[in-house]
Parts: C-alpha cells; sequence; structure tokens
C-alpha cells in the first residue's frame, strides 16, 4: 500500500495531538476512541478516512453482520454525526436511512466523529438487540467492542485496511483474537486487512481473568469479565480443554487455526434480551451469561463452545457469496442456513458421543430433545427457502436450524457412511469441501448441491433435493435404523408428569415466570389437579425461588427427584378480579398419568452385522 503511516499510541498526549489533529494521508481508515472519556453510556469515535477519489460518499453503520440473522440496525445507537474538513469546518451531511449518510466534498473531509450508545442499557427497547451481538459501554469496568456496532465503511471502500486505535485505563487489556500492533499500558492499536475481518473481530476491554490453552497447534484465550470480580477463567478453561480435545480429534488431530479466543462475560443480573448465548466469529466467539453456579456456568460455556467452535469449519472455510461478500445493509441471505447451523450443530453433539464424553444413550436422548423441538417448526416447508427468508418472511422458523438442521447433519452423516460402507463421513465431506473452497473463496448458493454429489455418490444428491430443498420429512426412523436405533413416533405409558404439561413462560419486563394461555391448553389431568390458572405468576418450585438465571437448574434438579407420592409445593401470585395481587400456596402428590410418550428412540443391543458395522464407523471406532 502506498504512503501508509502506521499510527502507533506512544502516549496518551500523543494520541490526544493527533486524533484531534488528523495528519494521515492514505487508503486506510484510521477510527480512534478514548475509553477513558465516557458519558452516559456513551463513548465517541473518530475517524480519519481513507482517501477519496469521489465528490460524495456514503457512510454505513451495518443493519445486519453474520451470525446473527437479524436486522438489528446499528445506526440507531449513533448520534451528533458530525464531519469536518481538512480545514476544521463543518461539511454538509444528508442522513438517507436509520444506518447511512450522505457526506458531499468527499474529497476535502478531515475528520468525523459521532456518539454511540451502548445497546445493553440503552432505552430503546423494540428490537433489542441480542446481547452477544451487542455493545457495552461501563466506565472504568467493562466495553464490549462488538465492531459492528461502533465502526463503519464507505460503499465501495470495504476493502480498504481499518486502524483501530483506543485509549484505555491502566491495567485494562483488549481480549480479542487480533494480534495487537501496540499495547502499552494506556493505548492499544490493531490493523485488520479489511471490514469483514473487522465485523469478524470483537474486543473486551476490561480487567479480565485469562488464562491460555495450546490445543492442535492452536493457541487458545480463555478471557472472562466477571461483574461480581467471580475467579472462572481456570474452571472455564479445564472444561473447554476436554471439548476442544475432543474436536481437535473429531477434525483430524491438528485444529485448523493457529489462535482462537473465547471472550466471556458473566453479568450480575438477568440479561435484558431474556436469553443468553454466543455469537461465533472464524477466531473467536463472545459469550454472555447471568451470574450462575461455577459448575453449571462451566458446563453451560462447554455446550455453547461445542457448536461455536465448529464454526471455523463452516461459515469459515466454506461459504456461499452472499457470506463471502455479505452485504451488510441490504443483506442477501444464503439457501444454506442447513450447512452454516444445522451441520455445525449436530458435529457439536456428535463429536461428544464419538470422543465418549456422553454415551449412545445420552447422544439419544440428545436426539429426542431435537425431534421434540423441531415438531413445533413447519417441516412441510422447505430448508433452503426457509434459510432464503429468514430475515423476515420465515424469521419464525428460523430456530429450526438447530433443531431439523442438526438432525438434517445426522441423516446426511448416516446416508454417507451408508454409500461408502462405512469409509467416508460428513467430517470428510466438510474436509473435501474446504478443499475445493476455502476462507478466500465462496460457492455459488445454487451449485453446492451439484458439487457435494460431484465428491460423493448420486443417492446424496436425491437425498439433499428431496430433504434440504425439497418438502419430504426426514427419513429418521430409516436412518436411525440402519446403525441400530428404533424409532417410534408414539408410545402410551404411565409416567410422572412433574408439571402436568404446563411449561412457564417468562416475561422479560417484570423479571417473571407465569402460567400463559397456550401453555395451560397443554395441561393434563394432572396438571388441571395442581390449582394452577393462566396469569398466575409462578415464584417458587419446592421453596426454590425461580430466576432467569436459576430457572434450568431448579426446574431439572426438581424433575430429576420428581416420583410418584413425593409433593409438589408452589408459591404463586395470582390478581384478583380488581387486579390485586395475593400470595397463595398450592400443594398437591405428583401421581402417575397415562402419557403418549413421543418419538422414543431406543438403542438396540440385539443388531445385525451390517448395524453393527455402520455404528462402529458412524461413531469412528477403530
Amino acid at each position: 500500500m502506498k504512503n501508509r503511516i502506521r499510527f502507533l499510541l506512544f502516549s496518551s498526549s500523543l494520541g490526544l495531538i493527533l486524533a484531534a489533529n488528523p495528519v494521515f494521508a492514505d487508503a486506510s481508515y484510521h477510527f480512534f476512541a478514548d475509553l477513558t472519556t465516557v458519558q452516559n453510556d456513551r463513548l465517541e469515535v473518530s475517524l480519519t478516512p481513507p482517501d477519496f477519489t469521489t465528490d460524495e460518499v456514503i457512510y454505513r453503520l451495518p443493519a445486519i453482520v453474520p451470525g446473527t440473522y437479524a436486522v438489528y440496525d446499528f445506526g440507531r445507537f449513533v448520534s451528533d454525526f458530525t464531519v469536518l474538513d481538512k480545514e476544521g469546518k463543518a461539511l454538509e451531511t444528508e442522513r438517507l436511512d436509520i444506518n447511512s449518510w450522505k457526506i458531499r466534498k468527499a474529497k476535502t473531509i478531515g475528520k468525523i466523529t459521532y456518539r454511540v450508545e451502548d445497546t445493553w442499557h440503552t432505552k430503546i427497547t423494540d428490537n433489542f438487540v441480542f446481547e452477544p451481538g451487542g455493545t457495552n459501554i461501563e466506565k472504568d469496568k467493562n466495553f464490549v467492542i462488538n465492531t459492528h456496532g461502533f465502526f463503519g465503511y464507505f460503499d465501495g471502500y470495504k476493502l480498504n485496511p481499518f486502524q483501530l486505535e483506543f485509549r484505555k485505563p491502566r491495567k485494562f487489556y483488549g481480549s480479542t483474537s487480533l494480534v495487537s500492533d501496540q499495547n502499552t499500558a494506556t493505548g492499544e492499536t490493531y490493523t485488520v486487512s479489511d471490514y469483514m475481518r473487522l465485523v469478524d473481530s470483537p474486543i473486551m476491554f476490561c480487567v479480565p481473568d485469562t488464562t491460555t490453552l495450546s490445543i492442535g497447534g492452536a493457541r487458545i484465550l480463555i478471557s472472562v469479565y466477571s461483574a461480581k470480580k467471580t475467579d472462572n477463567a481456570g474452571r472455564i478453561a479445564a472444561t473447554i480443554s476436554t471439548i476442544l480435545n475432543a474436536q481437535k480429534d473429531y477434525l483430524g488431530g491438528k485444529l485448523p487455526i493457529a489462535k482462537y479466543a473465547f471472550i466471556i462475560d458473566i453479568l450480575s443480573e438477568a440479561p435484558r434480551s431474556g436469553a443468553y448465548g454466543a455469537l461465533e466469529h472464524s477466531y473467536s466467539s463472545f459469550y454472555v451469561f447471568p451470574e450462575m453456579d461455577a459448575s453449571e456456568l462451566a458446563s453451560q460455556v462447554r455446550d455453547f463452545a461445542a457448536h461455536e467452535f465448529f464454526h471455523i469449519i463452516t461459515p469459515l472455510s466454506i461459504h456461499s457469496e452472499e457470506i463471502g461478500n455479505f452485504d451488510y445493509n441490504v443483506p442477501k441471505m444464503s439457501a444454506h442456513l442447513w450447512m452454516y447451523e444445522g451441520l455445525t450443530e449436530y458435529c457439536a453433539g456428535h463429536v461428544q458421543v464419538v470422543s465418549g464424553l456422553i454415551n449412545l444413550e445420552g447422544y439419544a436422548d440428545v436426539l429426542h430433545k431435537k425431534i421434540e423441538a423441531a415438531a413445533a417448526f413447519n417441516d412441510t416447508l422447505p430448508f433452503t427457502e426457509m434459510s432464503l427468508g429468514c430475515l423476515k418472511k420465515y424469521k419464525d422458523q428460523y430456530d429450526n436450524v438447530y433443531q431439523k438442521g442438526a438432525l438434517i447433519g445426522l441423516c446426511l452423516d448416516i446416508e454417507l457412511r451408508t454409500c461408502s460402507k462405512g469409509s467416508y463421513g460428513l467430517q470428510n465431506l466438510m474436509k473435501d469441501l474446504s478443499k475445493v473452497y476455502g476462507k478466500d473463496k465462496s460457492f455459488k448458493d445454487n451449485e453446492l448441491f451439484s458439487e457435494i454429489t460431484r465428491l460423493t455418490y448420486p443417492e446424496i444428491g436425491v437425498f439433499l433435493t428431496t430433504y434440504v430443498s425439497g418438502n419430504k420429512p426426514l427419513p429418521l426412523a430409516e436412518e436411525l435404523k440402519r446403525i441400530g436405533i428404533t424409532f417410534k413416533d408414539s408410545v402410551m405409558k404411565q409416567l410422572i408428569s412433574p408439571l402436568g404439561g404446563i411449561n412457564p413462560a417468562y416475561d422479560m419486563e417484570t423479571g417473571k415466570f407465569y402460567i400463559h394461555p397456550d401453555s395451560y391448553k397443554n395441561a393434563n389431568a394432572f396438571g388441571k389437579s395442581i390449582g394452577l390458572k393462566v396469569g398466575d405468576d409462578l415464584i417458587k418450585i419446592n421453596g426454590k425461588k425461580l430466576e432467569i438465571k436459576t430457572v434450568e437448574k431448579v426446574l431439572e434438579e426438581y424433575v430429576d427427584h420428581a416420583k410418584e407420592g413425593s409433593v409438589l409445593k408452589l408459591n404463586i401470585v395470582r390478581k384478583d378480579e380488581n387486579g390485586k395481587p395475593h400470595k397463595m400456596k398450592l400443594s398437591v402428590k405428583l401421581v402417575p398419568v397415562e402419557l403418549a410418550v413421543k418419538d422414543v428412540l431406543t438403542v438396540e443391543t440385539n443388531i445385525s452385522p451390517e448395524q453393527a458395522r455402520l455404528r462402529k464407523a458412524w461413531l469412528e471406532e477403530k
């Protein structure tokens, strides 16, 4: 690159002088953010832009970023957008839409400044940004720099280099997969090749709890921020190490990356979105969890990490043109979420049974839950069509990528093993596709199936067009039978029904669990005998308070110990006809009821030699 001037932070005063009086003249974006000067959860961003050859330019913040599959419009959180020329005079700007600004006399632009409000604590409550994809600005505590929330791009200049400079409080550290150009006590600088790499690289600034691992030729950073200063990195590292070693073996003994970062933020209160989880990136993943028991936290991180880490295969090494040249403001979705998310979710479970972290019966339980969850979605909607319309038309069907998408992976893996007499499975296919394409080469959406068929067998092409781009239900019973697992749609049994078919709903605004009308419709005979009514707030189960950060553990513990004759005790709040709330206690003995158990999977022990051979190959047993 010609005339490239690299700006390094040598002292805090120098940083202020250069940021205020930009002298750059090159093709790079030069961003500056001072983390020590925060006002009302807002951070000022300063940009010295690249040289322009046009009279007008358009600056944009993303409407959407890869991995989120939701339009969040990050320009909503920008205010005080100001453009100065090289003489310090204001230039005319026009806001084209919520995310875009047109700037005239582009060749004279000297500096652009604006303020960014964090999404975690914003007063903008509609279309709330799921925390792992959002931003946090807490002065002297924690900064979640999901880069797409702070830094934009100019139309036609996404492939230019980006340089980021941060002034930071002393003892703060930027946790990221990026390698810093300069890292001092008061500042850090980073350079990335283009906007795609920038958006792919979150940074968390804080006084972190960190540790590193060396696995499969890769350096793995685990960085944890806990609002309550809980020491978690070591315990989480031990848990992650187990799953990463399993994934290393699953991928052939070596990880296909040099560095990876697990960036984890543990909140002191329930996430405002009402959910917690992670957002994947090519060389890192960012996690947000509520404070919870240390062992439970480690278990949650392991389960999420098993999925997120596998994204180093897809879409990092295998992706369509829609992903490879992502349009951040007028996005065009790929038809292949079945691969990006579905196969990733399948591999996250399959690796655990292959490595012995769970047994085959335990994995059958995992599949049972996915089959049940998939039943809530439209099974006649072609998965490729759902993928193309997941932002709007089929938004309510998106979560099926983690259910039916994983089951597609299961069936495809077994089908491949069947066609190859056990010698070729899904991991072989993904490796072959990585060789054909790779990080810098995208496939055309409408050519993927034919390429997979070319690499494998005609039967695989038929499978994909019938069950992925077609509307036929997956042949689960047929595929599972091949590996000695019997699948039945429904079996009648006398069973304990812990809450009688009633699943409490969660109100994000009140932070309480309550009985929703749709949930109460599912109440069986025992459920109706409990005495709950629609609208009741459910406060405690057997003396244990229900909160978003504890509900999973409380319910699991109760269900695990629910036996015939034991007593279910509920603390509830019920409003009378005047709307006045009253505290009440309900108590009932658990009794078995006749229930239709759906989607029953049975791991058979008396199986044929052919089933045994294929099961062994599918489990990758030597």
